[in-house]
């Protein structure tokens, strides 16, 4: 007969104090995965309605003229929480309007996100044709104060990038941080033409970014051409977009929208030509292109044989760094030549399609005709640089006037007078045909 004596059932081997902890333990980190779980569920469920908010929100106040989403999703993987601003809603039945969407973080605080600007252009505009005033200081390519690390330099590097072409330009433009999109009306509707910016309000700027902001005004422009009765075919939206630049380089190597000064620079000109240029990729349908040309470090040696002591600035550290010796040209192509004007201190000028002409500030503009739309290129220098080349200005002109029109095949080309003065009649706007 077997001794069970001193022997415990096998169940009653694991019982006791480190079986009751454990299970105690067990049970705790059960009802804490439980209770994580549901918090993560809570959590999810919060970012998917603030997300749902949002997008119902974005699409109400663009005019469901562009797809939440990708606005959501700009900014470095984006964001669940947008508020767009009360104040201002797009449009189509207006010429002019938008939206603006903040990016919403800490109870309380919003960021810079996105907007959106639209403009419906009439076929025949009459009384209400929009006028387009040049900002002086605006459209002035380098800061007055240099930017950082460019102390004693403001030319090195400019203040705004140029546009870009989208391809080859006929879909529109875009810079560092917007894109521009539009729509070329056929003949026939009420419409001329249909445009649309998206514009990011932060930065960095990622190529991603970029890309979004470019399907956003294609489709903007798009879906508000078949609103107004706009009949267009946009092109699509290219597979790279360049990353604009703004630092200035040698203007022997300018290409793109420069590429004429390389040449004009080459024929060894005398005077204090700019030796600095900031180009943009050259596109053959673009509707706004610019160059910028300066007068870089050469400005030392040249200084005491062009400073005039009744001239600003009165020394060099002024025109290094203040007010330094610059030229820019622009095109503009289609509805964005009508209403130009130049609003100077001293003089007004109509930049009008079909006249060329002078105007005080150092403004010159020529005209002509680019597959049936009209056009508007435009000169503009500082001072007292204007005053500086004064035998090389019409020819400057010409050269750039001649690229803008033959890479684009325009013809009607109108051309200010080759006196050099201001003549009354260049001035009002008239047509002066060039010699």
């Amino acid at each position: 007969m077997d001794d069970q004596r001193g022997a415990r059932p096998p169940e009653e081997s694991v019982r006791g104090p480190w079986r009751n902890a454990l299970n105690t333990l067990f049970c705790v980190v059960a009802v804490a995965g439980l209770g994580l779980s549901a918090w993560a569920f809570v959590l999810q469920f919060i970012d998917i309605r603030d997300r749902a908010e949002s997008r119902e929100r974005i699409t109400e106040a663009c005019a469901g003229l562009i797809d939440p989403d990708p606005v959501l999703g700009l900014n470095g993987g984006g964001t669940d929480r947008a508020e767009p601003d009360d104040e201002h809603r797009a449009d189509t039945g207006l010429r002019s309007s938008g939206c603006l969407v903040h990016r919403v973080g800490d109870p309380g605080t919003t960021y810079g996100h996105f907007s959106l600007a639209l403009v419906v252009h009439p076929k025949d505009p009459g009384g209400d044709e929009r006028e387009v005033e040049i900002d002086q200081e605006a459209r002035r390519p380098f800061s007055r104060i240099p930017d950082r690390g460019d102390a004693g330099d403001a030319t090195a590097v400019a203040r705004h990038a140029l546009p870009h072409p989208l391809g080859d330009g006929r879909l529109g433009d875009y810079d560092a941080y917007s894109v521009t999109a539009r729509a070329l009306c056929e003949d026939g509707g009420a419409v001329s033409s249909v445009e649309a910016t998206a514009v990011v309000r932060y930065e960095p700027v990622t190529p991603q970014d970029r890309r979004s902001l470019a399907g956003l005004a294609r489709q903007a422009a798009d879906r508000a051409a078949g609103r107004t009765g706009c009949s267009a075919r946009l092109p699509e939206v290219p597979s790279t977009l360049a990353e604009p630049k703004r630092t200035l380089g040698p203007a022997t190597t300018a290409g793109g929208t420069c590429a004429w000064y390389r040449r004009f620079a080459a024929e060894k000109r005398p005077g204090p030509l700019p030796d600095r240029a900031l180009a943009a990729p050259a596109g053959k349908e673009s509707a706004h292109d610019s160059c910028v040309l300066a007068v870089g470090e050469k400005t030392r040696g040249l200084y005491p044989d062009y400073a005039d002591p009744e001239d600003i600035p009165e020394d060099l550290r002024d025109a290094l760094r203040s007010a330094p010796w610059w030229v820019k040209t622009e095109t503009f192509v289609g509805d964005g030549a009508k209403g130009l004007r130049s609003d100077d201190v001293t003089e007004e000028a109509e930049l009008t399609p079909g006249t060329a002409g002078r105007a005080s500030g150092g403004v010159w503009w020529a005209s002509s005709v680019c597959e049936g739309r009209p056009a508007v290129h435009v000169m503009w220098l500082s001072y007292p640089y204007e005053r500086m080349i004064p035998d090389q200005l019409h020819a400057l002109f010409r050269a750039y006037v001649d690229d803008a029109t033959g890479r684009r095949g325009c013809t009607g080309v109108v051309l200010p007078g080759t006196d050099g003065r201001l003549s009354p009649v260049a001035r009002e706007g008239t047509v002066r045909p060039g010699g």
